[in-house]
């Protein structure tokens, strides 16, 4: 939940997702065991309507993530100012390494 942290930061809200292997710093560690190492992005986004099915999803989760500290209503309100024209998109990033020896 990068993106909604990010929204959060004002609350004192961190992201807490695992970065040990990313996107961002695969290549790098990749590099100590194969010579040619290619990125491949996928672009993608959630397009969400109804910001309550977001909000429903995240107070439900077992391990709640750090945005449930806030309480559901300002939660509510950041997310809905972030909607363009009745939606919000929530950036999901994905990719893959091809890698050779």
């Amino acid at each position: 939940m990068p993106f909604i942290a990010g929204l959060c930061k004002n609350f004192g809200i961190t992201d807490t997702t695992n970065k040990r292997f990313t996107l961002q710093n695969g290549c790098k560690i990749l590099k100590n065991h194969f010579s040619h190492i290619q990125r491949l992005d996928y672009q993608d986004s959630l397009a969400v309507t109804n910001v309550d099915d977001v909000l429903d999803y995240i107070y439900s989760l077992t391990h709640r993530p750090p945005v449930a500290e806030l309480d559901r209503q300002t939660l509510k309100e950041l997310l809905e100012k972030e909607m363009i024209h009745g939606v919000l998109n929530i950036p999901k990033e994905y990719g893959m390494f091809i890698c050779q020896k």
